[in-house]
């Protein structure tokens, strides 16, 4: 099966996580799994907590990926470089879920839910591919987009759940 990835993507403080944890709690509330991930795109690696445990301790002794299971949760610690988007997706695609969220990426080419906070940010518009809905404060005036505003929770959850259906169906 190919599982479906939307992407959620726009400026820093657009308010992107608020629209990804709306989209997750949809999922949930219908029963099924989602993934994400989110890009860090403000230059720099993620600062990571070294908590002293072991597996921070085997990163920091040289390991270029280290990972901790327990009950089933996983937390995965790699060196800068190791990892890009498609690796990610291949590793979540062997796991059991029905979805992946993906925050941030702009330029690649997965189906995308633009996030546009001020008219500045309606740039994206045109910068970016494979858009599938928009959730603004300022009027967008597309009809051969979905344009939800920030309020209209339910609104883009809907449109989002008959998405994550029609991805499911044509499988």
């Amino acid at each position: 099966m190919v599982m479906p990835i939307l992407q959620v993507v726009g400026y820093q403080n657009s308010g992107k996580t608020t629209v990804m944890n709306q989209l997750l709690k949809a999922v949930a509330e219908n029963g099924l799994k989602a993934g994400t991930i989110k890009h860090h795109g403000h230059g720099g690696v993620p600062d990571y907590h070294h908590s002293g445990k072991d597996s921070s301790r085997h990163f920091q002794a040289g390991a270029a990926i280290s990972a901790v299971e327990g009950e089933g949760a996983i937390v995965i610690e790699s060196e800068n470089g190791l990892s890009d988007l498609e690796s990610l997706l291949t590793f979540y695609s062997t796991l059991p879920l029905h979805v992946i969220l993906v925050e941030g990426y702009k330029r690649e080419s997965y189906s995308k839910v633009i996030v546009i906070r001020n008219e500045k940010d309606s740039t994206l518009l045109d910068q970016c591919e494979n858009i599938a809905a928009v959730i603004t404060e300022v009027p967008i005036h597309r009809p051969d987009l979905n344009v939800f505003t920030f309020q209209d929770v339910s609104g883009y959850t809907g449109w989002f759940n008959n998405w994550l259906k029609e991805c499911q169906s044509d499988v």
